[in-house]
This record gives C-alpha cells, structure tokens and sequence, in this order.
C-alpha cells in the first residue's frame, strides 16, 4: 500500500467482497488432527501492535489473526462465513441494525466464556479505540441482547458490517475481559479466542514472534501445526534466501524476486490487492486555484501513460487502470478502466481552454514505501510535458506520512491503497468530512446523494450502484489512478498446502494453512 486503520494507505491490503451477508448457519465444530511441526513464515517487518483495535491491516493480519477469533470469517472467493457467530444478517430494511448469535460453550485462551456482553464489550473498544475511525464512524452502540446475542446498530446506512467483523478488518477480533481490563498488554500480549496464543517466553519482540495451540479453542480441526513462528527479516535478499534455504515457509515477494523464487522451487500464488497514482486533493483550489477546474483535473488523466509506468513498477504482476478499486469488487467498472487514453495533445488543449496554456505548478508529497514514490516520479515527469511542474515531499514513516497528507499544505498527494468496497472506499475518499485521502473535505452533493443511496440499497441492487459511483468520480477526476498491483507469495509446496491468495481474501495462517500430507 498500504493500507493503515487510520487512513488505508499505510498498511496494505484489506480486501473486500462487494457481497452483503443477510444470514446463514454455523460450520461444524471439528476434532483434532495430526499436526505438522513448525511452520515458519517470513514478515518484512514487526506489528505495529499486537492490539486488533491498532494493528496495520494487512500487515498485522497474520500476527494477530493466529490468537484471535472474529465474529465472522472471510472465506477464499470472497463469501462471509460464520466464525464465532452462527447466525447474522441485518434486520428490516435500509442496512442500519444487525445481530448476529454466538456458538455456545466457546472459551478464550484464559478459560473465561465468550459471551454476548463480552463480545459487545471488545467491538466497543474496538470502535471507540481504534485507528480507522471513518470505517466505523455510522455505528453508535454495540448490545448484548441475551447471553449469546448481540445488536450493533447504525446511525445511517452501512452495508459492510460483516466485512468489518472478519479476519481481514480486525475489527471483530474479540478481546477478552481480561485484555480489556488491562489495555497496555494488549500490544504485546494475546487476550483471543483463536486457535494459538503467543508464546511471549519465546518471542522477541521486532525479531520473531511464536505461537503455541490454545488448548481452549473451540475447533481442533483448525490447529495445523505444533507452533508457528513468524521471522522478522527486513532484507528482501536474505528473507527469499532463507525460504529457498528451508528456513522457513512462507514469503511475501516483490515482482522483482518471483523469478528467483520459481527458480528455487517454490510456489507462486497472487492476486490482485491495491492500487496507486495520485490524488488530487485540492479539488476547490485552495492552494492550486487551477485544480477547481475539472478540465485541468482530465488534463492531468490524460497526460499520464499508465501502461509504460505499470510495467517499468510491477512488470507482468499489476494493470494500468483509471479507477480506485478492483476487479472483483463492487465498485469496479470494466468499461472505465481506460477511460483517460494517453494523450498528451488532448491534455495540452484541456489545459489550454481551461486558461493554463503554459501549465502550472504545484506541491505534492509521496510516500517512499512500496513503490508509490516511484509511481508518483513517474507521473511527475510526464506531467511536464504539458507545463505542469511539481515541487515534490517524499516521506519515509507512516507518522510523517499521516502528518503531511493531513496537513492541508499539498495539493496533490501520491497514494497506495487496498481493495475495499464502495462503501468502505466513500469513507476515506468521497464522503465530505477530512481524511488522510480528503484532506480538504471535498464535498459534490451529486456523489454524496449517490453514495447515500448505494449504502441504503439491498445486496442485490448497491453493485450497480456503486459502480456509477465509481463513473462519476473518475469523470470529475478526484484523482490520477495509475496502476494496480498484485500481492504475490511463495511458500514451500513440498510442506505446504492451502496457502492462497485471491480478489476479497489474504492467504489465512490460521484456519487454511496445513501440512502437506
């Protein structure tokens, strides 16, 4: 990305399905199984926190989905199952009250029952305390209505509830009384009710982390291995080498590493999992007066050759696209994929009826991080074809990042950001409050009413709609998109099985991850 709680871009990879859950029943609980021993996995960095509430999605999932269970899993092909819960769907109509109903007799890791005033305390902590406030910003209360019963209600429309309650969100991570009680160890301690516990004896925190089965959990089926330890091994070389070596199991790759991975024997797996370009945030002008104008916006589109910058960035492992979504989501139009051809005569012209024949020039900050200063470069210098120079900010941490694009002082920021579905990708980019995607509280009633309507809509009807959102969005040129890119993954095949990525789903270590037989 990346894709972070607080503004999605900062962490990688949330991936959602468009498809909106009304109810469905509980999965057979298993029995135990022979396990594998060890399996090891490879992580270029360390958790931001082992809190589900303050984890970076995407980059965190793995470390904290081994210890804590959710409400609900996302399951490969993007359907909502059943997880802690067993029944849930949204009640009437208009997509604002949901409840769901616990599995009976589940413990947490400690022993203590999870209960329905237990859960309904975690996703309160959860919504109140964590970082992505926009995702959850329609929820006001969170209800045990009986021992095993919960109501989460909605001050207006959100279609994406079960989406927030999955493993991929985290945010229906259920934390024990106990962690909740003593908020400070939840960054380095488990409180879940998954199928492991961290093993803090033998963790070191930034090097490697460890865990052991948890005796209580409610699905022995589901505890593949003895123990997991993820590595942190920042060196992209040494982490592949390690892998290639039988020192471990699993690894996240760039395009540039797939073909000494193949070459290593180990299996490739890969979906598409975020996108990049840049935004043009000041849409009112404030600090650029000609981005008011929706021609210089086009302008900038047109001047951009997607397809050259796609393939010097992500080779054979990404597209050149025009809009900020998927294929496979609900917002993602097939027909608008190329909607701004390269032209630079047209872009040149655009600017010139506008009142800027000779361009203009403005500030813009970037991430330097996962490619997106590269992409942002890029577009940088074919911006100056058509006279548009740009006075350039690039960071290198999240908090310096987070800082800049919040600050209101760019005009245009380069950005990364995770598949998400219409509704959750509005909040952070569409909707008129501030974010780190809309700074400046861009506001089009047009988009807005469209937006309400999609939100409110039944499953069946709000693709469509989302997806003339997402068509009029890229025709008012809110932003440059100029690429998405796969998340690839190899792992050992001789030792692994069911490790795999795919559109709406992460590879899962918890539950799918097994011994090969």
């Amino acid at each position: 990305m990346l894709r972070h709680r607080t503004a999605p871009a900062l962490a990688a990879i949330a991936l959602l399905t468009a498809a909106s859950v009304t109810a469905c029943g509980s999965s057979a609980t298993g029995t135990s199984q022979e396990q594998g021993d060890t399996l090891t996995v490879v992580s270029a960095s360390p958790p931001a926190s082992m809190d589900p509430a303050k984890a970076n999605v995407g980059s965190d999932n793995w470390f904290v989905n081994l210890t804590y269970d959710t409400v609900l899993r996302m399951r490969e092909g993007g359907k909502v199952d059943a997880g802690l819960a067993t029944k849930w769907g949204y009640v009437g109509d208009g997509n604002q009250t949901f409840d769901f109903t616990l599995r009976d007799g589940v413990k947490f890791a400690d022993g203590t029952p999870v209960t329905a005033e237990a859960v309904a305390a975690s996703l309160e902590y959860s919504r109140k305390n964590g970082l992505n406030v926009s995702w959850v910003s329609a929820i006001d209360s969170v209800t045990a209505t009986g021992p095993l019963t919960v109501r989460i209600h909605c001050s207006s429309p959100h279609p994406n509830v079960p989406h927030l309650l999955t493993q991929l969100l985290m945010i229906g991570s259920v934390i024990s009384p106990k962690g909740l009680a003593d908020p400070a160890k939840l960054g380095t301690q488990s409180f879940g009710a998954g199928p492991y516990v961290l093993d803090t004896a033998n963790t070191a925190s930034g090097d490697h982390y460890t865990y052991t089965p948890n005796p209580n959990y409610w699905d022995k089926s589901k505890i593949h291995w003895k123990k997991v330890v993820i590595k942190v091994v920042p060196n992209p070389n040494s982490a592949l080498q390690a892998v290639k070596t039988g020192q471990a199991d699993i690894i996240s790759l760039n395009a540039g590493q797939v073909d000494t991975a193949k070459s290593g024997g180990l299996t490739i797996t890969k979906s598409p999992i975020f996108f990049m370009g840049v935004n043009l945030a000041d849409r009112e002008g404030i600090l650029a007066p000609p981005l008011k104008d929706v021609r210089v916006r086009q302008a900038l589109n047109y001047a951009v050759d997607r397809q050259a910058i796609a393939k010097a960035v992500v080779q054979d492992y990404g597209q050149p696209t025009d809009q900020i979504t998927l294929p496979g989501l609900d917002s993602y139009a097939a027909d608008y994929d190329n909607h701004y051809p390269y032209d630079v005569a047209k872009a040149k012209q655009l600017l010139a009826d506008a009142g800027y024949p000779n361009g203009f020039s403005l500030k813009m900050e970037t991430q330097g991080m996962a490619g997106i200063d590269l992409v942002t470069q890029a577009v940088v210098q074919q911006w100056k074809q058509i006279g548009v120079s740009v006075d350039l900010t690039t960071d290198t941490s999240i908090g310096q990042w987070l800082s800049n694009a919040t600050s209101k002082k760019y005009s245009a920021l380069g950005f990364g950001y995770g598949g998400a579905t219409g509704y959750l990708a509005s909040l952070d980019w569409m909707l008129p409050h501030p974010t780190a995607f809309n700074p400046f509280a861009s506001q089009d009633p047009e988009l807005t009413r469209r937006l309400a309507a999609a939100a409110a809509a039944p499953a069946d009807r709000a693709p469509a709609l989302y997806q003339d959102v997402m068509r009029y969005a890229v025709d008012q040129a809110w932003f440059v998109a100029v690429l998405r890119m796969d998340g690839i993954y190899a792992y050992n095949a001789k030792k692994v099985t069911g490790f795999a990525a795919a559109i709406g789903y992460l590879p899962d270590l918890a539950w799918t991850t097994a011994p090969k037989a």
